[in-house]
């Protein structure tokens, strides 16, 4: 009787794919997601990391802390009275961290929704010196209730959480408080 310990190659064959395809020995694997990974430069490979790590934290946070415990580390929610006007060093970093956010929430096994996305974004911007406007609001449709949706901005440019904000009505003014 064959020893359970050594694999058998008649009993399972391995297939063999050339690398380029994102298959190897018959398994997926991320051949492409490796290879579009290192092709970015290295602030965009850090930031990847950071994004990753933050929106981690941010997801963990927003479903097992009640939100009294750690909506002040956010900061205030905005209003509707922010700037429009970002100048072009902050804005390849917002664009950055846009990416870097983008990339984190599809590559972490869970699904982070939008209020984990703002808030991680929100965290990386403030490391980074740029000011950011966290706005969560809510809107009705006729056939289900109430849903909410939290984004993030810097000056005009979207962050996270892109959406037609005249659908959404703001749960808080700027004036009261925070997030």
């Amino acid at each position: 009787m064959p020893s359970t310990d050594v694999l058998d190659a008649e009993a399972a064959p391995l297939i063999d794919v050339p690398i380029g395809t994102g298959v190897i020995h018959g398994s997926l694997c991320t051949v492409p997601k490796l290879r579009t990974f290192l092709a970015l430069d290295s602030v965009e490979r850090l930031a990847s990391f950071e994004a990753l790590a933050a929106l981690a934290v941010a997801q963990a946070l927003v479903r097992l802390v009640p939100p009294r415990r750690w909506r002040a580390r956010f900061g205030a929610v905005a209003g509707n009275d922010q700037p429009d006007r970002i100048d072009a060093a902050n804005l390849t970093t917002v664009r950055i961290v846009r990416l870097a956010i983008a990339r984190a929430a599809r590559n972490l096994p869970t699904d982070p929704n939008c209020l984990p996305q703002a808030l991680a974004a929100r965290r990386m911007l403030d490391r980074r010196g740029i000011r950011s406007s966290l706005f969560l609001g809510t809107s009705r449709s006729a056939d289900a209730g109430p849903r909410f949706h939290a984004w993030l901005k810097v000056g005009g440019e979207w962050v996270t959480g892109m959406c037609d904000e005249s659908r959404y009505a703001l749960l808080v003014p700027a004036d009261a408080g925070t997030a």
